[in-house]
């Protein structure tokens, strides 16, 4: 039945998504005179589908791991080539199809899913903030796994990190700046225990002496603090900038090989995620969903090509060029595009991978 409930919760979860991220698409692209054929939850054959006055087929399809729409003129989903469908006129064409748009309205088309997002994710941290008041975490913490260097370093769970390299600590922010400023350093941790208290010395770095940015704790405790509706906007629009600057910087980062990719999380790790939020309450499953929301916004923005950033790049070269890329150009683009973003997806799935005791065990007989 666990298994069955984390399903569950991932695919909720990543639908809503998706969802929220191509409706973002949808709503710009029809704003700009853009014809869109489908929109899909899914991948493969439909299970269910709808067609709108629009001309919109509105479907859920038998594959729940993503999503896509299907604008007129594009010859499959990944939107980079052109395909006339038959009855079609050339007329009808010009006025509806995404490709003979002007660059400045296709930028707008691909900004709209990863906008959506991160609007999706102000609404929704503002609405909790109201509702329940904005998060204040303690300086008791939770470890991650026993794998995480705060389980080897000797944290456990509930307990308080009171100092960091001899600065006092009380917020669970103050610990996540202390472990920031300390990256590929080693940090000096007080650490209360109950009634006890320890210093312990934290390595943040490997035995390759590559740096290492996460403890791999979470927050243990958390108090919530009454607050205005200005004050709850305030909140929502400086959390999703902390947590889209952070991770678009972590991206980075392991691209340019300056952070371990260790600190990637794949398919697997977002499932976990799913699950545990979903068992911890519908709040903390609601604050999940504005937090990955957030992640995939500006994640999306990146100039990969395949990714919405890589087409408001190219879009923006066209637009300064006053002319399309060459199509052959554009097809060698598109798959060092797919090269990097696959990539990065099996690097996180073998972070992941890497963490699970079965497969450390498969890999350090291997490299006996």
């Amino acid at each position: 039945m666990e298994i069955i409930f984390s399903t569950i919760a991932f695919v909720v979860l990543f639908s809503i998504l998706v969802a929220v991220h191509e409706l973002g698409h949808l709503i710009i692209a029809r704003c700009t005179g853009t014809s869109v054929e489908i929109f899909s939850i899914g991948y493969g054959p439909a299970i269910y589908e709808r067609l709108d006055k629009h001309g919109t087929k509105w479907r859920f399809s038998l594959i729940p791991l993503g999503g896509y729409i299907k604008m007129l003129g594009d010859s499959d989903i990944t939107s980079v080539k052109e395909h006339i469908p038959n009855g079609v006129s050339e007329e009808d064409m010009q006025k509806m199809s995404i490709h003979r748009k002007k660059p400045w309205q296709k930028i707008l088309v691909s900004v709209g899913g990863p906008l959506a997002n991160l609007l999706f994710a102000i609404i929704v941290i503002f609405s909790l903030a109201m509702i329940k008041g904005i998060p204040i975490y303690t300086n008791a913490v939770n470890v991650v796994s026993e794998d995480s260097l705060a389980y080897i370093s000797g944290i456990r769970n509930g307990d308080k990190i009171v100092k960091a390299n001899d600065k006092p600590i009380e917020t669970f922010n103050e610990i996540r700046d202390a472990i920031k400023q300390n990256i590929g350093k080693k940090i000096s941790i007080e650490l209360q225990t109950g009634d006890l208290t320890k210093n312990i010395d934290i390595k943040m770095y490997n035995d390759e002496k590559t740096p290492i940015s996460s403890l791999g704790v979470t927050p243990s405790k958390t108090t919530y603090k009454k607050t205005t509706p200005k004050e709850a906007l305030l909140n929502s629009f400086v959390t999703t900038y902390v947590i889209a600057f952070e991770n678009v910087k972590a991206i980075m980062q392991v691209i340019c090989g300056k952070r371990s990719t260790q600190d990637m999380a794949g398919v697997i790790s977002i499932f976990k995620i799913a699950s545990s939020s979903a068992e911890s309450g519908l709040f903390s499953f609601i604050w999940m969903l504005a937090t990955l929301s957030i992640i995939l916004g500006a994640g999306n923005l990146l100039p990969i090509p395949v990714l919405d950033g890589g087409a408001i790049f190219i879009s923006m070269i066209e637009w300064i060029i006053g002319r399309p890329i060459n199509k052959k150009l554009i097809d060698v683009i598109f798959f060092i595009g797919l090269v990097i973003v696959s990539a990065l997806m099996l690097i996180g799935i073998w972070s992941d991978l890497s963490k699970i005791k079965f497969f450390k065990t498969i890999l350090s007989m291997v490299n006996m």
